[in-house]
């Protein structure tokens, strides 16, 4: 046989693992999150620490331009270092268990630093480990590309390494990230709000749905990973919140609030839980969501960890906006709901399909309740309308109209309002049918929500307009006669023919002030 020539691997495959890799630069704290997590469940399986004591750290320093992260799990020991932080796309991790598997994750930080500063230190152990990767270098050196060099000879150049005297009993992995240049890495509320939905954290006690959320869990047994995550001291939780938004001119105006959440759950072809999820039930649910709204959409978790962002699913809705009309959750069990690379989807496979396809209906389930909330808040604004307009015709027949033309046009108007109004009554009718068989249903709910009190019998108010004695606006003016009276009448139909209604009442009734 001829002797094979040993390829080279050249040194553009750590940008394409690096600056190339995500396409959002936030990513790299969930990389990083991710990779404590697994580090915390093996000092919890090792019982280096208790069930509820690990901790992940994170520190913003905008001033000096730092980042940094740090857990309380097992760490690395001295000689497993420099093969797990110089060594690309290894991983000792498990495929199906562990968050993290491809060992690539811990690079991310290099396309957004100067440096990439790795400590750590491995119970039992009585020095620490210290990796320096200088980042700077390493973009320098990739963005010539004249200059040929294998990634391994790049690896060794741009990197140092060392240890250090440490406690014997310290266990912790911490990752430095030195002279960060985007600005978006370094504002903290920004990074805040980005965890509260990507990170592994519990829910707020804030939101009032978080026990039942539990408690079906607990029903079903279903059990998500969760973390003790804290950035710049504040405790992370999930970012959803009871009460529902609007932007007035950049201020958050409460519109609505989630009545209740909505329990969903599939099982795949061998009887494995495929996933479990929860979905808002609200009192707006015929409206969109925007951004201010910032738990908005159907997202999907691995491992309790964000796949992708809020549109994620949005191409399974027969009408995509109307993922943006809930907030939810899908959690995927399966093992072999693999994420890809960027952690914005799964990989493709066989169980990846089976969940697309049983997330459908509940997806079409979802566009059917928002179609029949919208269906009943109409009905309601029609009926209210109709009711509106019939006081405000009784109020005007009693303090004057204008002339009787204009009784003829607040009946006209009236009676096409009692016309759709009835109508409406029909559609409420049918929903309140439909609600009552089974109560605890989502339209029920919000059929209760909306409605609140019974449904009106629009066919039965009557409609009174007074043709033989009706009073006149002009009969208020007692500094004029008769004929100026019937003078004035012209013109107070010629003004409100010409102006809007609020300016033209306003005119009449500078006028009466004078007249009267």
């Amino acid at each position: 046989m001829d002797n094979q020539k040993k390829p080279i691997i050249g040194k553009f495959v750590i940008e394409n693992l690096t600056t190339g890799m995500y396409s959002d630069s936030r990513s790299v704290y969930r990389e990083y999150v991710q990779n404590s997590a697994d580090s915390i469940d093996k000092a919890i399986t090792q019982r280096l620490i208790g069930e509820k004591d690990g901790e992940i750290h994170i520190e913003i320093d905008e001033f000096s331009k730092k980042i940094l992260f740090q857990d309380n799990g097992t760490g690395v020991s001295v000689d497993k270092v420099q093969d797990l932080l110089q060594d690309v796309a290894q991983s000792e991790k498990e495929l199906g268990k562990d968050k993290g598997f491809r060992g690539i994750g811990r690079l991310g930080g290099l396309a957004y630093c100067e440096k990439l500063i790795f400590e750590t230190s491995f119970s039992g152990e009585d020095r620490k480990s210290i990796m320096v990767w200088d980042a700077k270098r390493l973009r320098d050196t990739l963005a010539d590309r004249e200059k040929k060099q294998a990634a391994d000879d790049l690896i060794m150049a741009v990197t140092s390494f060392e240890t250090k005297p440490e406690k014997v009993d310290e266990h912790y992995f911490r990752v430095t990230m030195s002279g960060v240049s985007n600005p978006t890495l370094l504002n903290l509320s920004v990074i805040r709000d980005y965890l509260r939905f990507t990170a592994p954290v519990p829910f707020d006690s804030s939101f009032i749905f978080r026990s039942k959320i539990y408690e079906e869990m607990y029903k079903d047994g279903v059990k998500i990973d969760e973390y003790n995550l804290f950035v710049n001291a504040e405790r992370i939780y999930k970012g959803y919140k009871t009460f529902l938004y609007k932007d007035n001119n950049g201020v958050p105006t409460k519109i609505g609030e989630v009545k209740d959440v909505n329990i969903f759950k599939e099982y795949s072809k061998d009887n494995k839980i495929l996933f479990w999820g929860w979905h808002s039930v609200s009192d707006i649910q015929n409206l969109h969501l925007t951004k201010i709204n910032k738990g908005r959409g159907l997202r999907l978790r691995k491992h309790n960890i964000q796949i992708g962002d809020e549109f994620r699913l949005e191409r399974l809705f027969k009408d995509p906006r109307y993922n943006r009309y809930v907030l939810g959750e899908i959690y995927a069990f399966d093992p072999d709901l693999i994420p890809n690379g960027r952690r914005d989807d799964f990989e493709a496979n066989s169980v990846y399909n089976e969940l697309q396809e049983k997330l459908k209906p509940i997806c079409v389930e979802i566009d059917r309740l928002c179609n029949r909330a919208s269906d009943i808040h109409s009905a309601k604004r029609k009926i209210d309308a109709f009711y509106e307009l019939k006081q405000s015709v009784d109020e005007k027949q009693k303090n004057g109209v204008t002339n009787r033309d204009d009784l003829i046009k607040l009946e006209t108007e009236l009676r096409q309002k009692k016309e759709v109004a009835e109508k409406a009554e029909k559609t409420l009718n049918k929903f309140k049918e439909i609600a009552s068989t089974d109560t605890e249903t989502p339209i029920a709910k919000i059929f209760k929500e909306t409605v609140k009190n019974e449904i009106p019998k629009v066919y039965e108010a009557k409609i009174e307009i007074d043709y033989k004695k009706p009073i006149f606006r002009t009969d208020k003016l007692s500094k004029l006669d008769r004929s100026q009276r019937k003078l004035m009448s012209e013109v107070y139909a010629i003004i409100q023919s010409v102006l809007s209604p609020d300016l033209s009442e306003n005119l009449i009734k500078k006028i009466e002030e004078n007249f009267k």
